[in-house]
């Protein structure tokens, strides 16, 4: 068990569930708060998105036979980074549209990798399992830790010159202090998400080239039976 968590397929997995799980839980739970002042429906956007992977995961078996782990976690990167894309430079109906992309581009992220670890590595067992899932918190959290400390530092620079954040943050609503700070955030939270973009673009590599691996390496094995 010990010795297969150290294999080159094992490891490549661990670091690519931290691109995955920024990718999926940082999104979801940072939504509202990076598209507050982009559109009255930020909780409406996370909601379609939660729905859009419920319904996903209903039908997951038949999708994850028929494309194979590693197709699908390929696929599911190129959604995720278009709708992440979309979702930081589109507004309007169109922010909708952008949540039903993304939604289908995370649905399968996290039980595929686990699936694809169980199956590909079963020597791994319990351990692998949890090394996995350990990982994919892990990032959210550091993650989560050093994008705060960004976004504030986004709004400073869009708030007038020489302003205190944390007067701007406490302004009564109605005030210019107020409307100001809702303009930066407005500017800060789609730049949060293009930044973010770039881990799935980083995926669709690494998990295309994970598609092609498997797919050559299961071509091998019918030669050989």
């Amino acid at each position: 068990m010990y010795r297969s968590v150290t294999s080159g397929l094992f490891i490549f997995m661990f670091i690519c569930m931290f691109g995955t799980a920024i990718t999926e839980l940082f999104t979801n739970q940072w939504i509202e708060i990076l598209l507050k002042n982009v559109t009255e429906n930020g909780i409406l956007i996370l909601a379609l998105t939660a729905g859009v992977q419920v319904m996903g995961r209903a039908v997951a078996g038949p999708i994850v036979h028929r494309l194979s782990p590693s197709g699908v976690l390929f696929i599911s990167a190129i959604l995720s980074a278009l709708g992440l894309y979309l979702m930081g430079s589109q507004s309007g109906s169109m922010l909708f549209v952008s949540a039903v992309i993304f939604g289908l581009g995370i649905t399968y992220f996290w039980p595929t990798m686990l699936g694809f670890v169980s199956e590909n590595i079963p020597e791994s067992g319990a351990l692998g399992m949890n090394l996995m899932g350990g990982a994919g918190m892990f990032a959210v959290s550091i993650y989560m830790m050093f994008m705060g400390g960004f976004y504030d530092s986004i709004i400073g620079k869009n708030l007038p010159a020489g302003a205190a954040l944390d007067t701007y943050r406490s302004a009564a609503p109605g005030t210019a202090e107020a409307a100001a700070y809702a303009q930066a955030q407005a500017v800060a939270g789609p730049e949060i998400i293009n930044v973010t973009l770039v881990i799935p673009v980083i995926l669709i590599v690494a998990f295309g080239g994970l598609y092609f691996y498997m797919k050559g390496k299961k071509k091998q094995q019918l030669q050989l039976a």
